[in-house]
């Protein structure tokens, strides 16, 4: 169940679900944010805007990406596949 001895399907599942994760924490941390609400018509350039201040979503990212990774992990260790 270490995850150092994972076949590669392993490996690659479990990164794609922790990107995944974190793409799901930045969506979660901007609808949060203040700059969602105040786009007034033009969300693109909000959103673009938002990026230059990470202090406000990367701890959103790192929780999803975390929560996603351990999820994956607790499946394969529940289920025994290897």
């Amino acid at each position: 169940m270490n995850p150092l001895y994972w076949k590669r399907r392993h490996l690659v599942t479990w990164a794609i679900l922790i990107a995944a994760g974190a793409v799901a924490g930045m969506i979660f941390a901007w609808f949060l944010s203040p700059f969602s609400r105040a786009h007034g018509g033009d969300a693109p350039t909000m959103f673009f805007a938002w990026l230059h201040y990470p202090v406000t979503y990367w701890p959103y990212v790192v929780a999803g990406a975390v929560m996603a990774g351990l999820a994956y992990y607790s499946a394969d260790l529940l289920t025994g596949a290897r």
